[in-house]
C-alpha cells in the first residue's frame, strides 16, 4: 500500500527554483507528486533540480523555462506538465516581487511591471490551468500578511496582493462546480539565502523577529508547509480562503525601515509628498 497522498498527482509551480516555490516543491515530491517547477533562468532551474533529486531521491521532477508573466509561456508550461502523465493536479503561483518602495518612486511602467509579476502571473496560471485540472484540482496563491497590516513602502505591493485575495475568494464560487479549489497564503517576513546574506536587511530581520509573537522570522518551509495542506485531499473542504503563515507577525505595529534602503534626505522629501529628484 502506498502511504504517499500525492502518489499520481502532478502538480506545476511557478516560481519554483528559489525559496517558498522551491520549498513547496520539495514537500510535494515527499508525498509523491510528480512536479514541475518553472523560473526564467535555465541555470538556476537545473540547480534547484539537482537539489530536490537529492532531498528526495527517486522523486521526478521536471523544468520549464519561461516568464510567469507571458500568457503565451504559461500555457506552454501547463500544456507541458500535463502532458507529462495526461493530467495535471496541482498549481502552484509563487511569483512574485516583494516591493519594499514608496508610491512616490513608482511610475506607470514600475507600477506595471510589479503587477504583472504579483498579479498577473497567478491569474494567468488560473485562467489556462483551469481547463487542465482534473475534477478534485487544487490551486494555492501566494499573497501578503502586508495586506492585513499597514507598512511604508507596501502600498503598491500590497494593494496587488488584496486584488489576489479577492480575486481568489471570487473565483472559489465559479471553480466549484468544477471541482476545484482555490486558495491562497498570506506569509509574512520571510527568510530568503538572499535576504539573510544581505546585510541592509539585518535590521528589518531582528525588528520582525522581536514583534512576531513566536519570537523568529519565517522560512521557506514554514509557508510550504501550508501550502501542502491546502493542495492535499486534507484540505478538500477549504476552498476561497486566506491564511495567514506568519507566527502572528499580523497581530504587530507596522514599520517603517525607508531611511535604510532610500537614505534620510530622499525619505525627507517624500515624507513632505514630493517625489525625489
Amino acid at each position: 500500500m502506498n502511504s504517499k497522498p500525492l502518489t499520481g498527482k502532478t502538480a506545476l509551480i511557478t516560481g519554483g527554483g528559489q525559496g517558498i516555490g522551491l520549498a513547496t516543491a520539495q514537500l510535494l515530491l515527499e508525498d509523491g507528486a510528480v512536479v514541475v517547477i518553472t523560473g526564467r533562468r535555465t541555470d538556476a532551474l537545473q540547480q534547484a533540480r539537482g537539489q530536490l533529486l537529492q532531498q528526495v531521491p527517486g522523486g521526478i521532477v521536471e523544468t520549464f523555462t519561461g516568464d510567469a508573466a507571458d500568457e503565451a509561456q504559461v500555457q506552454a508550461a501547463l500544456q507541458f506538465a500535463h502532458d507529462l502523465d495526461g493530467h495535471l493536479d496541482i498549481l502552484v503561483p509563487a511569483v512574485g516581487l516583494p516591493g519594499l518602495k514608496p508610491l512616490l518612486m513608482y511610475n506607470r511602467k514600475s507600477v506595471q511591471r510589479d503587477f504583472d509579476l504579483n498579479f498577473m502571473s497567478a491569474f494567468l496560471m488560473v485562467r489556462y490551468g483551469v481547463p487542465l485540472l482534473s475534477n478534485g484540482g487544487a490551486i494555492a496563491c501566494i499573497s501578503t500578511s502586508g495586506v492585513s497590516q499597514t507598512f511604508w513602502g507596501l502600498s503598491v505591493y500590497a494593494a496587488m496582493k488584496a486584488a489576489l485575495e479577492r480575486f481568489v475568494r471570487a473565483a472559489a464560487f465559479e471553480l466549484g462546480g468544477a471541482g476545484i479549489r482555490i486558495n491562497a497564503v498570506r506569509p509574512g517576513m520571510t527568510l530568503s539565502p538572499e535576504s539573510a546574506a544581505d546585510p541592509g536587511m539585518q535590521k528589518m530581520v531582528e525588528y520582525n523577529a522581536r514583534a512576531t509573537p513566536l519570537g523568529r522570522i519565517g522560512e521557506p518551509l514554514d509557508i510550504a508547509r501550508v501550502i501542502r495542506f491546502l493542495v492535499g485531499p486534507e484540505s478538500g473542504w477549504v476552498t476561497g480562503q486566506t491564511i495567514s503563515v506568519d507566527g502572528g507577525q499580523d497581530h504587530s505595529q507596522g514599520f517603517d525601515f525607508m531611511d535604510e534602503f532610500f537614505g534620510e534626505t530622499t525619505m525627507e522629501a517624500i515624507r513632505a509628498g514630493k517625489p525625489p529628484s
